[in-house]
């Protein structure tokens, strides 16, 4: 067996459902002259086909089309079948010159398809996410103070900011990411000289305000003609246009140009005076009295420090009920503890760390209190590869009084309870969502099958231990990749007779088309993390040197093979478990105990 350089390392498993998200058609952008292949990327369901040509190349010019895995798919004169689950390359071959195309065949079953990954809405706009599915998909929303979504994928846009849907079903799942925007308009300014004799709303200071009135209903209006000399007036007449939105204003005890109003109900008005000048000039004044009826979202913020790195679990205190020139004194919080996002009639909070306090706002003299409590959630437990049939609790701290709820998505590989306990059943992975008031997180959680402990251990043992030899490949103490899967495998129940031999480990591709032949082989290359299960081996091959005949192990040039640990690992030879590698190079997937 030769070895091979590693090429790739991911960090997997906070994003293992990533090779269930359709990326879609990939498009390359290049000059009109520039000979390209028509897609470099394409996602196709078993038994479809779809078209690749080559761009720009004379017409009736000769082009050798080839697959690299004409097991996952074929092509002929450009045209693709998918055959089954998994990943090949399909080169297009003009003159000396190779252009290729990466053809990923979905697990029907684990297949979630969207009509769009990405939205972009301002705030109260819908739109109709579809998904696709072979079962029941379901939604849900990351930060439904964003977005919400209901149970047939209608998307409305809450408040500003950006979340993730998820359509989802018991084995995938596929994100849709959505961006909000403020539909605020900017509040109008009264643009009359501030010098000019005009009635305007009086403070409790004496300060005359120099902007259109906006005041809430029920609550007592102080009114002056600004810039007019007092001294020199005789008489004013205060009015109203309409008594039933504001009381007519009555004087303020012996000034003549302040009076006080009762706001009654919502609607415009006008405020009026006639002023009677001792020199025996009459002059009217009016100005637009608008009336609101502020309503708060809650009088209680609880707000959850992210615990993802790139979202933020903003929560917002919003008003209603206002008019267009309504005026929102917000004051003060600790920043230390909240950080903020001010817009027209709304905040947007996100927690720092934790801790508690007050936001008092007035909103046209109507004053609101909210009492605010900022959390840093810490979730443990039920992590790593848990085994089949055992009771895990996840457990979710510093988050106060919250309820905590939890939905699995999979019920058949394990259940939840209302307190975290997680009771595992069969091997596989599912996810836990976690809710905390309006935002939700993901626990992902992979089981595996009995007696898969004691085979991955083992298989560390070795290649921690042993020395890696094939020419001593079946004594103790050497081991070679084919032979650490079966010695592996041998660890428990004499499994490796499961591998076709009970005396001594065939070889790689000898062992995959072992596996091919019992339909065992679950892909023909890497799909991700999702479809992976402990103990399964990874057959990686050599496209570029592959023999076009024969048995699957050598069409494929299968040159080693590794045995999956679970946790996004593999026992891989060399020493030691690595991070999960070289995906490129991958051509099937075997599954020797499901």
């Amino acid at each position: 067996m030769k070895l091979k350089r590693l090429k790739k390392v991911l960090v997997f498993l906070l994003v293992c459902s990533l090779a269930l998200q359709l990326p879609g058609t990939i498009k390359t952008e290049a000059k009109k002259s520039t000979i390209q292949i028509s897609q470099t990327n394409v996602w196709l369901e078993k038994g479809k086909t779809y078209n690749l040509t080559l761009l720009n190349i004379p017409a009736g010019a000769k082009v050798t089309w080839s697959s690299s895995n004409t097991f996952t798919a074929t092509v002929k004169n450009g045209k693709v079948t998918a055959l089954a689950a998994g990943v090949t390359q399909i080169t297009a071959k003009y003159k000396s010159k190779s252009y290729a195309c990466k053809i990923t065949v979905p697990d029907s079953t684990r297949y979630v398809k969207l009509n769009s990954r990405e939205v972009s809405l301002v705030e109260g706009q819908t739109f109709q996410l579809v998904a696709t599915a072979d079962r029941t998909v379901k939604y849900m929303s990351i930060n439904a103070d964003i977005a919400t979504v209901d149970s047939k994928g209608l998307i409305t846009a809450i408040n500003p900011g950006v979340t993730t849907i998820y359509a989802k079903t018991t084995l995938g799942s596929l994100k849709c990411e959505v961006t909000v925007t403020s539909a605020d308009q900017p509040v109008a300014k009264n643009e009359v000289n501030p010098k000019k004799v005009a009635i305007r709303r009086y403070t409790s200071e004496n300060e005359p305000v120099y902007d259109y009135i906006s005041w809430a209903k029920g609550l007592p209006l102080r009114l002056v003609i600004a810039n007019l000399d007092e001294a020199q007036v005789k008489k004013v007449v205060w009015g109203t246009k309409n008594s039933k939105i504001m009381a007519t204003p009555v004087a303020e005890g012996n000034r003549k140009v302040v009076a006080n109003a009762q706001t009654l109900a919502v609607g415009n008005t006008k405020a009026t005076a006639t002023v009677t000048m001792k020199d025996g000039t009459v002059k009217e004044y009016s100005t637009n009295v608008r009336i609101s009826d502020p309503k708060i979202n809650t009088t209680e913020l609880n707000v959850y420090k992210s615990i993802y790195n790139t979202v933020q679990w903003q929560q917002y205190i919003a008003f209603s009920g206002l008019t267009d020139y309504s005026t929102l004194s917000w004051g003060t919080y600790d920043s230390k503890v909240l950080s903020c996002v001010g817009y027209q009639t709304k905040r947007a909070f996100s927690a720092l760390k934790a801790g508690t306090g007050t936001i008092t706002v007035n909103v046209d003299g109507k004053n609101f209190t909210v009492k605010y409590n900022a959390y840093v959630p810490v979730i443990s437990g039920a992590t790593g590869v848990l085994a089949a049939k055992k009771t895990k609790t996840i457990k979710v701290s510093g988050v106060g009084t919250t309820k905590v709820k939890y939905v699995c998505r999979n019920k058949g590989i394990a259940t939840v309870g209302s307190n975290g306990k997680v009771k595992t059943k069969k091997s596989g992975v599912t996810y836990v969502d976690i809710q905390l008031g309006k935002v939700r997180c993901t626990r992902r959680i992979e089981v595996a099958a009995k007696g898969m402990k004691k085979i991955v251990k083992r298989a560390n043992y070795i290649v921690n231990n042993w020395k890696y030899s094939q020419a001593k490949r079946l004594f103790d103490g050497y081991y070679d990749c084919s032979a650490l899967v079966w010695k592996g495998y041998k660890a428990y129940k004499n499994y490796q007779k499961k591998l076709s031999s009970i005396g001594w480990p065939l070889s790689a591709g000898a062992m995959f088309d072992y596996l091919n032949d019992k339909g065992q082989i679950v892909y023909y290359g890497y799909l991700g993390l999702d479809c992976m299960k402990r103990g399964d081996l990874i057959f990686y091959g050599n496209y570029e040197n592959a023999v076009k005949y024969s048995t699957p192990g050598r069409t494929l040039d299968i040159y080693h093979v590794s045995m999956y640990a679970g946790n996004g690992k593999v026992v891989e030879k060399g020493g030691k478990t690595i991070n999960y590698n070289s995906i490129d190079d991958i051509v099937g997937i075997g599954r020797v105990v499901d």
